[in-house]
């Protein structure tokens, strides 16, 4: 498990803002804080919500969702970030977007490493 944080555009319908975005390979899916996904895009509601649980054991509820493109290294990646209230940073990309992206964590440089990344999302 590991984590790698960049300073990121993030796109999403309503406009473009550059995010904290921490890349976490022990978060399964991409989460938003509230209030910036609110300034991005517009929220589309789950059919149903999801319950995830967080590293400290606290139960987080989703009702909400939202698209985002973030832009790493002049490539755009898209992503379906749940909405949740309250993050440690703005934007959480998780394991599952890397996996589907072939984006890896380079811990020892600090840095993401982009070299199977195609452009296009594995189906998983």
């Amino acid at each position: 498990m590991g984590i790698i944080r960049q300073e990121l555009l993030v796109r999403g319908d309503k406009g473009v803002k550059r995010l904290s975005v921490l890349f976490d390979s022990g978060a399964a899916r991409s989460f938003v804080r509230n209030d910036v996904a609110n300034e991005l895009c517009t929220p589309k509601k789950l059919l149903i919500p999801r319950e995830f649980v967080a590293a400290d054991g606290n139960k987080i509820v989703c009702e909400f969702f939202c698209d985002l493109v973030v832009e790493i290294e002049g490539r755009e990646i898209g992503v379906e970030a749940f909405l949740v209230d309250n993050l440690p940073v703005p934007m959480i990309f998780g394991a599952l977007d890397m996996e589907a992206y072939r984006i890896r964590l380079d811990l020892a440089r600090g840095k993401l490493d982009l070299s199977e990344f195609t452009g296009f999302m594995y189906a998983l």
